[in-house]
């Protein structure tokens, strides 16, 4: 026992402040605040992208090029929910349209649903009323928030889409169908500004008039399982087993997946120069201890010389050295987390919201905390403490008191 009551005392004198001991601790404290900060930030971006990528494509998507849609689209999609690990099926089309208003030109990206599947396969209740979907007909439209909000349009105003069908049937002289003019029936918001900036819903009968494809046709099918995690293997099976080209049907997985692994390995260098940081903390404060334990050679004598052994004397001075890290480790886990908490705040102050909307399409910081991160910044920063204090407490445990006295006199 009374090792670590000598070590509390030597790294807390009393009547005194702790200066060694104040020291080291911040520097591991900030160490850990900046790994544990940089790493949940950066899961938080990659989990919040994976979960968005599975809500707007499904957890699978079947494609098929332009020239050949999927048809009979329901009949397929009844096929599919039959399939073993598949929950629901929804067909849609999509494409870009052209807004044609006077003052409002431009291109944006339309999505043509079945609401009744649709409603299986991706969140659309989160994001709006029961009634609006209830309600939604051939002749209503949804918008994204931001994309309201840039064509400066409310729910029931009207505005008139087109497809590149119609302008090449009007380029050829022979066109067959007219641009619709459709109201404004919901508006909805996710966070995500890619679709919350880009994305308009349409019915499916809308768009297949719209871009001209065959009744009962659609151009794409997605599928919600019942355990994401089994994608690819699902999907390699359907490609086996269900589709003949040119229809391929593709895990949420590869959907942006070279965006997803540049934010991995965004997170893996991240990681990196956090451990640098770390590690740098950890020699420093080894080589405090050293100092320390080299200015207290006469009581390590005095311990020897009363009978204490070797072992607990390495004990005395490894103990100060786990103190250091764990305190460190509690401060800077309390920071990291406070620090979190207030991240919108950080970002408004830093100014950098308009790079975080454009570079990973986000209105705020997502926060998913991973126990993994924090489990692993315990074992890094208590390992690499332990390792660096070790050489200082052999160092005087191996001291004889006559060497110890003598040094000290």
């Amino acid at each position: 026992m009374w090792p670590f009551l000598l070590a509390r005392k030597q790294l807390f004198p009393p009547g005194r402040f702790p200066v060694f001991a104040f020291v080291s601790i911040l520097g591991v404290a900030f160490g850990v605040a900046a790994l544990l900060v940089v790493q949940t930030v950066m899961n938080s971006f990659g989990e919040e992208h994976r979960r968005r990528i599975r809500e707007s494509a499904g957890d699978i998507i079947i494609t098929v090029p332009p020239s050949n849609p999927l048809g009979p689209a329901a009949e397929i999609s009844d096929l599919l929910e039959r399939e073993e690990g598949v929950k629901a099926a929804a067909p849609y089309i999509e494409g870009a349209a052209v807004l044609l208003d006077e003052d409002r030109v431009g291109f944006y990206f339309v999505r043509g649903i079945d609401t009744a599947r649709e409603r299986r396969v991706t969140p659309l209740d989160q994001f709006l009323p029961a009634e609006v979907l209830n309600g939604f007909d051939d002749e209503h439209v949804i918008l994204g928030s931001l994309l309201a909000q840039k064509l400066g349009v409310g729910i029931g105003e009207r505005i008139t889409l087109s497809s590149s069908a119609h302008v090449l049937q009007a380029v050829e002289g022979n066109r067959r169908t007219l641009p619709k003019e459709l109201e404004v029936h919901g508006i909805f918001h996710t966070g995500f500004v890619e679709i919350d900036g880009r994305a308009m819903f349409t019915t499916l009968e809308t768009a297949r008039d719209m871009f001209a494809l065959p009744k009962n046709c659609a151009s794409s099918i997605h599928l919600k399982l019942h355990d994401h995690r089994r994608a690819d293997e699902i999907a390699a099976r359907l490609n086996a087993k269900l589709m003949l080209p040119p229809a391929r049907a593709k895990a949420w997985t590869d959907v942006r997946k070279e965006f997803l692994q540049a934010v991995e390995m965004e997170k893996q260098m991240l990681f990196f120069l956090m451990f640098i940081i770390t590690l740098v903390a950890s020699f420093s404060i080894g080589s405090t201890l050293f100092s320390h334990v080299v200015r207290r050679t006469r009581e390590i004598g005095l311990i020897s010389a009363l009978g204490g052994t070797p072992a607990r004397i390495l004990i005395v001075f490894l103990v100060q050295g786990v103190l250091v890290g764990a305190l460190g480790y509690g401060i800077g886990t309390t920071f990291a987390i406070l620090t979190l908490h207030f991240r919108q705040n950080i970002v408004a102050l830093l100014g950098a919201q308009d790079v975080m909307n454009k570079q990973y399409l986000f209105e705020k910081v997502p926060l998913h905390y991973n126990p993994a991160d924090f489990f692993a910044a315990a074992l890094l920063t208590l390992g690499l403490i332990t390792a660096v204090s070790l050489l200082p407490a052999i160092w005087a445990a191996r001291r004889k008191p006559s060497e110890a006295m003598r040094d000290a006199s």
